[in-house]
């Protein structure tokens, strides 16, 4: 393809990408990316792979700060299971589209697709490729501190998607360090009741001679734990995300000790009563419960904006604890309230949530 070729086709899918509610579009390449993580190696998904479309459409507003606010939070689940759904319908749009002018493309859904080929692939839950890395590659966003990829004036509550094709793209350039969204205020890692992100040390990565970098991540099993919605009560005791779980993680990193807290926890998961109304997202780990949407707090507190995500951070702190009581019902409690109507439970359902 010719340079003018290679411009004009760039446009043509941005435009379709943006028509259809994408905030930002980038393009990266097999170069931009060379030297980074296996999963940014595209021909991974397609073997005649040449370029990458990174792609990111906006979550609600107005629902996410209703979420926090444990006001409502089924709309949220919703909201981002509607998102992700229209990211995913538009990646197979786009990949149609591409395949209908003689390329060849790649799109799937765009989230819980692991490398099932790898043995710890159910604990370290490796993608398919990386719609983070390849976003922060080709300039769709940049890390925040959390590793969260995010755009200014909308922070990282956005769903992020990526096509894959064998056609020749122009790559876009990353977001430059000093036009990053992020401020590093790290309400991330104060909002995270898994500790899971370190609020000192970073971890670099390099793709096509470009350096990232983001906070280290503890274990992996703590998010789990947390994100997967088996416990939910912040180590302060003061708040809790929707999870009504109130497991206690150990301080330290120790495989052990966490494989017992997060086994233990998903026994008792199962037996916890059906959450009301319907919903939920097919859950990775577990075949016989759903996921429901609890926590997400790192990324939806942040808003690519210091007041708004201040803002946030207060909201969610002050927005009580939640219970669930013996016939399903889910309450919210300010943290004293909670604390004594959990204890007055019947012992059996008590223990099914620490």
């Amino acid at each position: 393809m010719t340079t003018e070729a290679v411009a004009t086709l760039n446009k043509q899918i941005e435009k379709f990408l943006k028509e259809r509610g994408a905030i930002r579009v980038g393009f990266a390449t097999l170069d931009t990316l060379a030297g980074g993580p296996p999963s940014v190696d595209l021909t991974y998904v397609l073997p005649e792979a040449r370029s990458a479309i990174s792609f990111a459409l906006p979550l609600d507003r107005n629902i996410i700060r209703d979420f926090l606010a444990k006001k409502k939070w089924i709309e949220a689940e919703r909201d981002d299971k509607e998102v992700n759904k229209k990211s995913t319908q538009i990646g197979k749009e786009l990949a149609k589209w591409l395949e209908s002018k003689g390329f060849k493309a790649y799109a799937n859904e765009n989230n819980n697709i692991y490398r099932t080929e790898i043995k710890t692939w159910k604990k370290d839950m490796p993608p398919d490729i990386s719609h983070r890395y390849i976003a922060v590659r080709s300039g769709v966003g940049s890390f925040g501190w959390s590793g969260n990829v995010g755009i200014k004036d909308f922070g990282t509550a956005i769903i992020l998607n990526t096509v894959v094709t064998d056609a020749e793209l122009e790559p876009t350039d990353p977001i430059p360090e000093e036009e990053s969204f992020c401020t590093k205020c790290k309400l991330c890692v104060a909002v995270c009741p898994a500790r899971f992100f370190d609020a000192k040390e970073t971890v670099e990565i390099t793709m096509g001679g470009k350096t990232f970098s983001y906070s280290k991540r503890h274990h992996k099993f703590r998010c789990q734990l947390v994100c997967g919605g088996f416990s939910g009560l912040h180590p302060s005791g003061k708040w809790s995300t929707w999870s009504p779980g109130r497991f206690t993680l150990p301080e330290g990193d120790d495989e052990n000790a966490l494989i017992k807290v997060l086994a233990n926890a998903a026994l008792k998961y199962i037996k916890w009563p059906d959450r009301k109304p319907e919903g939920g997202f097919k859950h990775p780990l577990l075949k016989e419960k759903k996921l429901r949407l609890t926590c997400g707090m790192c990324q939806k507190i942040c808003w690519g904006n210091e007041e708004e995500t201040r803002k946030n951070y207060e909201i969610l702190t002050n927005s009580g604890c939640v219970l669930q009581k013996p016939n399903g019902d889910i309450i919210v409690l300010p943290p004293e309230e909670a604390q004594k109507v959990f204890d007055e439970f019947p012992r059996k359902h008590r223990k099914l949530y620490c």
